[in-house]
């Protein structure tokens, strides 16, 4: 049975599991934050029409710069990218052939990218015993003769995230190894307290930082993400990127969203609030999940060990579509991973839920 690779494909896993879609299904297996986008994004639109039928500026210096005053890095340490997956393959090819590293389990992409540029891909997988985070001296011998490391903070599918203690650690021993850390940010925004590494950048040489517009500013069809390292990396990344590789609207939008930045402080409190709500109940329908600090979580059946094709054809029938995980690396098919979606979403969820136990 072929499944699709990623999330917010819906009518390609019906299709794969031979069902059909209600018209009505909600989709839990994207990650995107599932309130409106920003109002002002809307009233704006029309005015972007100029900038569709002239060139953007080649490499987004006016986004940059902005990123730049906002993080109080340099210009020159970060470059934007068309989503975050165009830097993961720049980062790929840069490192053609290397030996890399990847904290799993992860965003697929890092591999399909890494192993495209003929790297050869070793893989540490953390586990739920300890959390789903990395044990440092585990990850210390798995380090020896590598050139990258691919991190994921807060992780993608677990929901999890790493201390900034343990950030830093983690950081220091690639220095010792002469392993470069790319450290992906991609769902930042959704913490109450965030924790990132890009101060750490003033200390540190060997990192490379990834954002994502994407899932908090409900983006995905604009495409927007950018990079941020020392300079002699971003020189090193630059060199593989095509000009114009953001287009002239993501420029502009991607400004307002980081201007608007309370927004995403907004959703991230709503987000927790209906995480707080929903694991009580699930934990009492004898479902396990994840430690989740942002907007999506594995789940399975307690005590469970099998693989939950069961459970995701059931859901879908009753207009849930969720995200399996045949795809991540110590997961096997063993949980699903769902959004974190509206109040009223959520409650029909959890009914579906029920009524699988109830059977």
């Amino acid at each position: 049975m072929l499944l699709p690779n990623h999330g917010a494909n819906p009518q390609l896993l019906a299709n794969s599991l031979k069902i059909s879609l209600d018209e009505n299904s909600i989709d839990f297996s994207v990650n995107v934050n599932p309130y409106p986008a920003l109002r002002r994004m809307k009233d704006m639109w029309s005015s972007l029409y100029e900038d569709i039928l002239q060139y953007p500026d080649p490499f987004a210096e006016p986004f940059v710069q902005f990123v730049s005053e906002k993080e109080g890095l340099n210009a020159d340490q970060i470059l934007a990218g068309n989503g975050a997956a165009e830097l993961i393959f720049l980062i790929a090819q840069a490192y053609r052939g290397s030996n890399v590293l990847i904290a799993a389990p992860a965003f697929s992409e890092y591999e399909d990218a890494c192993e495209v540029n003929d790297c050869n891909v070793d893989f540490y997988v953390t586990r739920k015993e300890k959390g789903w985070k990395p044990d440092l001296q585990e990850l210390n011998e798995k380090l020896h003769g590598k050139q990258l490391c691919f991190l994921c903070n807060p992780n993608n599918p677990t929901g999890t995230v790493m201390e900034l203690n343990t950030l830093e650690a983690i950081i220091v021993l690639c220095e010792c190894h002469h392993v470069t850390l790319v450290v992906d940010e991609a769902f930042v925004h959704f913490l109450e307290k965030p924790v990132s590494a890009v101060h750490l950048m003033k200390k540190y040489s060997n990192l490379i930082v990834l954002r994502s517009l994407t899932k908090m500013f409900h983006l995905p069809g604009l495409r927007l993400g950018y990079a941020m390292s020392s300079k002699e990396q971003i020189e090193k990344l630059r060199r593989f990127q095509p000009p114009w590789s953001v287009n002239g609207p993501a420029q502009k939008l991607g400004i307002l969203c980081l201007e608007q930045e309370e927004c995403a402080d907004e959703i991230a409190m709503k987000t927790a609030v209906e995480r707080e709500r929903i694991f009580p109940i699930l934990d009492k329908l004898g479902f396990e999940t994840s430690p989740s600090t942002v907007n999506y979580y594995l789940l399975r059946e307690s005590g469970e060990e099998n693989v939950q094709l069961a459970l995701i054809k059931y859901l879908m029938i009753k207009g849930m579509i969720v995200r399996h995980t045949f795809n991540f690396r110590g997961l096997d098919g063993h949980y699903i991973r769902l959004a974190i979606r509206t109040p009223e979403e959520n409650d029909r969820l959890l009914a579906a839920l029920e009524g699988w136990k109830a059977r």
